[in-house]
């Protein structure tokens, strides 16, 4: 049996992980190819995806030295840079401070600099309401030079928390600003800077004087530097993944698998294909594995709908297939942006809904693309876009509805049932769209969205050997072979399920490996009806 307590929760500080001989999945020498060096670093990645306890490492490493570390591939280079020499840490999280204004939030960040200087033996000469902090963090620096480390979390969360003002809004960007600008002139006497945070805003706003901000967001070599790789899955929770098996009653090999498709995708650079699973879902997953492969993301507002849902309704004039693949540049990937201004697909991409790929292109180059790195992403984008883009938003509970009943019906394999819930998505997400029934595989799409809605891993035109399934729905030993034809009028549907049975046997649609209990089905859907018509089991 395996000991569950081993696996890290949300609040752990890695001091508490190290204490509490919990898992720790070393990359430690990363950390230390900037980490040895003096001057500011920034690091963008989306939520739930390390970045406090990224911050906490680094905080046990300047103000503890290796104490903590033993075993892990920094603890020699370390001792051998620094000789075991220990720093001042200032660690300030904007996410957990408590403010509604510029002011307040001012007072915040004082009452840590107090405690710091009090801990360090520094006199502030002004009470804290009437002394910036900025010239407050001036004071406890200049009193020790190069003993201090400053480490910011969520740099941009007051930005993020109001969007809906804009006068908020512009007085934060003019307060960090100003905020910043006094850290720049710090940085000569601070031994280490690190500042994470979702976005990357502009650099001629926000982070206007620090123009040698190291921004490890763009360094190839740092793309794996947060998430789980699949060497990591393997390496650290293997018999997690086997305990999870057998809470669910499927292969080994299979739990992989779906860990993979609902979790893994990430690639934070063009220049590194490295894959990278959302850490804050595996441990999630391994944690309760009886609660099956769940939107950890979304559930726990990782998905930043606060933030997106601001933009989003900039795309209403965008297919949802469209943003299920966009073709896009390098400077997609790596630009800064003003919020006001920002793209929307530059924001999906760096909140963490799109990751890149890239393909090999006619000219015999590639090209890059932006797709959604996992089925737990895709269902939190197609959730997002049928909230904030249709002309009629749906809620929770018509989502629920729908995945509650599709993964009843495939579990059972309740043909009847599948086919009412189909006629309903039909019904229910392309009712108000007026594209939905003019084509074949628009319809298709539809039921595409519903199923990755539901967390299915469900493949659109799936390859098998003499061509391509409409739809592919893989379990863990069943599989779903959907085969759909648009009837414009009453009188085809007949001729056209006829076409679909034939196309299913003469292309052997889902006969691939691995092999698994085949269930083909053909689909006739009525444009007139927004529903299917008529459908048959292909044997």
């Amino acid at each position: 049996m395996v000991d569950i307590r081993r696996l890290p929760r949300a609040k752990n500080s890695f001091e508490d992980i190290r204490r509490k001989n919990q898992i720790y999945v070393d990359h430690t020498d990363l950390i230390f190819d900037f980490a040895y060096l003096d001057g500011p670093n920034f690091l963008s990645r989306p939520r739930r995806f390390g970045k406090s306890l990224l911050i906490s490492t680094l905080e046990s490493l300047f103000s503890h030295g290796t104490e903590f570390f033993k075993g892990l591939k920094i603890e020699s280079l370390w001792n051998e840079a620094e000789k075991g020499k220990t720093y001042k840490v200032i660690h300030l999280d904007f996410s957990t401070l408590s403010f509604e204004n510029k002011n307040e939030l001012d007072s915040e960040i004082n009452e840590i600099l107090f405690e710091v200087a009090e801990k360090n033996g520094v006199t502030l000469s002004d009470r804290k309401e009437h002394r910036s902090a900025g010239l407050n963090l001036r004071t406890i620096v200049e009193s020790a030079p190069s003993e201090y480390v400053l480490l910011i979390d969520e740099y941009d969360y007051p930005l993020t928390h109001s969007l809906g003002n804009k006068e908020l809004f512009e007085s934060y960007r003019l307060y960090l600003q100003g905020l910043f600008g006094a850290i720049k002139g710090l940085t000569g006497d601070m031994r280490f800077i690190f500042i994470t945070g979702v976005g990357r805003f502009a650099k001629t706003s926000v982070f206007s004087q620090m123009n040698n901000l190291r921004d490890l967001s763009l360094e190839s070599k740092f793309a794996p530097l947060l998430g789980y790789t699949d060497d990591d899955i393997h390496q650290y929770f293997d018999e997690y993944v086997e305990n999870a098996a057998n809470t669910l009653n499927i292969g080994k090999n299979e739990c992989y698998a779906q860990i993979k498709a609902h979790y893994d995708g990430y690639r934070f650079h063009v220049d590194n294909d490295t894959m990278l699973h959302n850490p804050w879902s595996v441990l999630n997953f391994l944690y309760t594995p009886e609660q099956g492969f769940k939107n950890f993301w979304y559930e726990t507002g990782g998905s930043y709908p606060t933030l997106i849902a601001k933009y989003v309704k900039n795309i209403q004039n965008t297919p949802l297939q469209t943003l299920q693949k966009t073709k896009c540049g390098p400077q997609t990937l790596s630009e800064f942006y003003d919020y006001f201004d920002v793209t929307p697909i530059s924001l999906l991409y760096q909140t963490g809904y799109l990751s890149v790929r890239s393909e090999k292109n006619e000219l015999g180059g590639e090209s890059l693309f932006l797709v959604p790195p996992n089925l737990e992403v895709q269902s939190s984008l197609i959730q997002l876009y049928y909230r904030e883009v249709r002309d009629n938003p749906l809620d929770d509970d018509i989502f629920h509805d729908f995945s509650s009943a599709l993964i009843t019906n495939f579990k059972k394999a309740d043909f009847e049932s599948l086919i009412k819930t189909f006629s309903a998505a039909l019904n229910t997400f392309g009712y108000d769209d007026k594209e939905a029934f003019k084509t074949e595989h628009y319809c298709r799409d539809i039921i595409y969205y519903t199923l990755s809605l539901s967390g299915i891993n469900a493949q659109r035109e799936a390859i098998s050997s003499d061509g391509r399934a409409d739809i592919v729905v893989e379990l863990s030993t069943k599989r779903f072979v959907f085969e759909f034809k648009l009837a414009k009028t009453k009188a085809s549907e007949k001729e056209l399920l006829d076409k679909a049975i034939e196309q299913a046997k003469d292309k052997r649609y889902g006969e691939i490996l691995p092999l698994k209990e085949l269930n083909r089905m053909a689909v006739v859907i009525n444009a007139e009806d927004k529903a299917v018509a008529q459908w048959r089991i292909v044997d």
